[in-house]
């Protein structure tokens, strides 16, 4: 099994709710750059939206995981992070992030179901919503993004099939 596992590499500013910190796209691979936002009451806010670099892999998809990591001004506070991903005809909400900690933490969602073809992979788009429904101010953080893909190689497969039809 291959994995590959990319961050994004595009914000496209669809949606910016946000405030954004550093450099475009803000979630690729650093300390520095980063989203953030104050929660409102009985408010939503949307960013995004955030794409990757094409493939390399090809084969069969074993699995495939969007990747984050989050964290928030205040543990008591209760606002929480939605992530959404784009299948290619519509967009999925793949979870909710509730952070528990003002220290970054990675989050992980299986979005296997949902991009399950490599054309689906490499058109990914993911956009973030912070909702807050209580009385509890805070802050929430969300930094590095990544997609990541397990595969199969298919020249591997048939590598497999031969050895073993030989008798090796």
């Amino acid at each position: 099994m291959t994995a590959e596992e990319v961050y994004t590499n595009s914000f496209d500013a669809t949606y910016v709710a946000w405030v954004e910190v550093g450099n475009t796209p803000y979630l690729h691979n650093t300390d520095t750059d980063y989203i953030d936002r104050t929660s409102g009451r009985l408010a939503t806010y949307n960013e995004g939206c955030w794409s990757f670099p094409s493939s390399a892999g090809s084969g069969t998809i074993n699995s495939v995981k969007v990747r984050l990591e989050a964290c928030r001004s205040n543990v008591a506070g209760d606002a929480s992070v939605e992530v959404y991903i784009w299948n290619g005809a519509s967009w999925v909400d793949v979870g909710t992030i509730t952070p528990g900690s003002t220290s970054y933490a990675w989050f992980e969602f299986d979005v296997s179901t949902t991009l399950n073809t490599w054309d689906k992979i490499n058109g990914a788009k993911v956009y973030v919503m912070l909702s807050r429904y209580g009385a509890k101010s805070d802050t929430l953080y969300v930094r590095r993004l990544t997609r990541k893909v397990d595969y199969t190689l298919v020249a591997a497969i048939a590598s497999k099939r031969l050895l073993v039809g030989v008798g090796i």
